[in-house]
């Protein structure tokens, strides 16, 4: 129990770690941090110690909450934005980040995922990398990248968030440490990606009067439409 206490202490300098590495220019050396830790702990050693602190801690513990929780910081910046809150950018504009991001994270972890098909620790199959931890990470980084200069407190509170969901992972049995992570770093680069790339696409559309690019949101889905006029 006393190896899980640091575990949790640790895992709570977490959003302050990542709020601190946020940066106007793209921050890959977060996500190339996590995905060392990855590699290290991509092994049968790691996952053996994993399983004795699962069976002396958490064996009876179980919660679903970590499938709503991942979603917690993409929910915290569209309310922010509708409550009046300046960020960056517009609301058109953080739509278009988003869904550029999150084709990214997709395509990503939906390869990684068949490419490895790892065994989850409870039995199931494609455990590497955690879709619920690149989410949960990918909409942290965005929200604090949208607010964290005005205001600290929201990029540290969508970071724990973040963490928090990574560790429900853990808890739960659904992921191996090697798992949250790469997901982690994989939502936080394809954030810093997508908040790079987002406004030279803009930018090279906008000269051309044959582009046309938008975000599009109705009642039960959110896309992006590229239109080129002959």
């Amino acid at each position: 129990m006393k190896k899980c206490r640091w575990i949790f202490l640790i895992w709570l300098l977490v959003p302050l770690i990542l709020f601190g590495q946020k940066s106007k220019k793209v921050n890959l050396k977060t996500p190339i941090i996590l995905g060392s830790l990855s590699i290290l702990t991509f092994n049968q050693y790691s996952k053996d110690v994993q399983i004795k602190m699962y069976e002396n801690n958490f064996k009876d513990f179980s919660t679903r909450i970590d499938d709503v929780l991942q979603y917690s910081p993409v929910l915290l910046n569209a309310g922010f934005t509708l409550a009046g809150f300046e960020g960056k950018n517009s609301r058109r504009d953080k739509l278009g980040i988003f869904i550029l991001g999150t084709g990214i994270y997709v395509v990503g972890v939906q390869g990684l995922k068949y490419a490895f098909n790892e065994t989850r620790p409870d039995g199931g199959d494609r455990s590497f990398p955690s879709g619920h931890a690149t989410t949960a990470f990918f909409g942290a980084t965005l929200l604090a990248k949208e607010f964290g200069d005005q205001y600290p407190l929201i990029a540290i509170g969508g970071y724990a968030l973040a963490s928090s969901t990574a560790l429900l992972r853990l808890a739960n049995n659904k992921h191996w440490a090697s798992d949250v992570f790469l997901g982690a770093g994989i939502g936080i680069v394809s954030a810093e990606i997508a908040s790079y790339l987002y406004p030279l696409i803009k930018s090279k559309m906008g000269k051309s009067t044959a582009w046309n690019f938008e975000p599009v949101i109705g009642n039960n889905y959110y896309a992006a439409r590229a239109q080129y006029t002959f």
